[in-house]
């Protein structure tokens, strides 16, 4: 303050400060001054002036400033900017420092033009929001858009914008935020191309797997064919008679029909299992009739080891909906394990089915094998961990990967007896997840 007497008094000036005082009772109070030097036929001959309390004022305008330093610190922690314009004009209200930031401006440059902004819109994605600006303007509509920038040092980044409209203001104007989603993105693309590495491995698992049943699938495709050969030298017979025994004929025609359209079932299914690919469309599955047709396919495979299969099933077991590939799948993994741990000694593989308490399915599948080992019992669904001297170690990671993705999960215990139990859970219904 005394700087600025002295200053009026060399210069002749007037003055508007605001200064802080003490009272006698000690209570501190923001006042303002204003004043005016006060000439006579040009003769200096002193100051006039006015003295106003603002101290509510100035406390109001202090918290504003620190909700303004919050508000702006908020924003360049969560990426996220404020502005008001009107597009239809172009014309920029309120643009946030951070609003700057996120475009790779710097905000100590002042307030930037509307096409400083819009000019760093890749041309593949202004044509695009163009059209969803102009669509809400017109209608005089909110719009949330996301699209892609090139800042000034040639960075790529995601944006989003939501945009909202007042009735109330003209036409063009709206005020709302953009939002720093890069990260997001990038995050997105990442978890998309490990679903496809995912898809890869499975469909390697599966491969492998097939590799492992060579032997018993060539035996279910031989069946049916051995015995369509048979029918047919039955029916060539039958023709060769004089006169021909037409009826005879038939029904060993009839049974070539049947037989052969069993080995194109069993190929079909085949084919359908070790494709390559992301997981199709998931739908309802009858779970207990994927139960027999995977039972049925390993029965060779089991019996080469005097395995048996059997299956308890309860009979409100409801259908889920799956991809019935990933099913099949969650079911081989297991099962193949179950005869694996049986194969020096033989013994009985159980399937069993029930409802739990939160309307889950579990699925249990037990053998009388060799058990869970003591020592790694924690690692059997880790990626590559395995106690065979072939295998991948990969079978049970993603028969776990498969059964999280429908919000379930997989465990295994030691059984009382000999051999152990795995356990699987499965949303029933259309309960799912995504």
């Amino acid at each position: 303050m005394a700087e600025t007497i002295t200053m009026m008094h060399e210069q002749r000036c007037g003055c508007d400060v605001t200064k802080r005082i003490v009272r006698p009772d000690g209570e501190l109070r923001y006042v303002r001054c204003v004043g005016i030097p006060v000439f006579e036929d040009g003769v200096f001959q002193g100051f006039h002036g006015t003295t106003m309390d603002v101290t509510a004022q100035e406390l109001l305008t202090q918290e504003l400033r620190r909700e303004q330093a919050y508000l702006a610190e908020a924003q360049s922690l969560a990426h996220i900017g404020s502005w008001a314009c009107n597009l239809a004009t172009r014309e920029i209200f309120h643009s946030s420092d951070e609003n700057a930031r996120l475009y790779g401006f710097d905000p100590s440059r002042g307030p930037l033009p509307f096409d400083f902004f819009y000019s760093t819109i890749l041309p593949e994605d202004e044509r695009v929001i163009r059209a969803k600006l102009e669509n809400a303007i017109s209608a005089g509509a909110d719009y949330d858009v996301e699209f892609r920038i090139r800042r000034t040092d040639g960075d790529i980044r995601f944006l989003r914008g939501i945009g909202h409209h007042n009735p109330s203001q003209e036409i063009g104007e709206y005020f709302g935020i953009t939002m720093d989603i890069t990260e997001r993105k990038r995050a997105e693309e990442e978890r998309e191309r490990l679903r496809l590495l995912e898809a890869d491995l499975a469909h390697i698992n599966r491969v492998n797997m097939m590799g492992e049943l060579a032997a018993a699938l060539a035996h279910e495709i031989k069946q049916p064919i051995a015995a369509s050969i048979t029918s047919a030298n039955a029916c060539l017979r039958w023709l060769g008679h004089n006169p021909p025994d037409l009826e005879r004929a038939r029904t060993a025609a009839a049974r070539i029909d049947r037989e052969g359209n069993r080995a194109a079932d069993i190929i079909n299914s085949l084919r359908a299992f070790y494709k390559t690919g992301t997981p199709g469309e998931r739908q309802m599955i009858d779970v207990k009739g994927t139960i027999e047709e995977m039972r049925e396919l390993l029965q060779t495979e089991a019996a080469r080891y005097s395995v048996t299969i059997q299956t308890e099933l309860k009979s409100d077991s409801p259908d889920i909906l799956a991809d019935r590939v990933q099913l099949q799948q969650i079911f081989m993994n297991l099962m193949l394990n179950a005869i694996e741990a049986m194969k020096e000694t033989g013994g009985k593989l159980t399937i069993r089915s029930r409802m739990n308490s939160e309307g889950q399915l579990i699925v249990s599948i037990s053998d009388t094998g060799v058990g869970l080992p003591i020592e790694s019992a924690e690692l059997i669904f880790n990626p590559f961990h395995t106690t065979k001297p072939q295998g991948t170690g990969m079978g049970l990671t993603i028969t776990r990967s498969i059964v999280e993705a429908y919000g379930g999960r997989v465990w295994a215990t030691a059984n009382r007896g000999a051999g152990a139990t795995f356990h699987f859970t499965l949303p029933g219904g259309s309960e799912a997840h995504a």
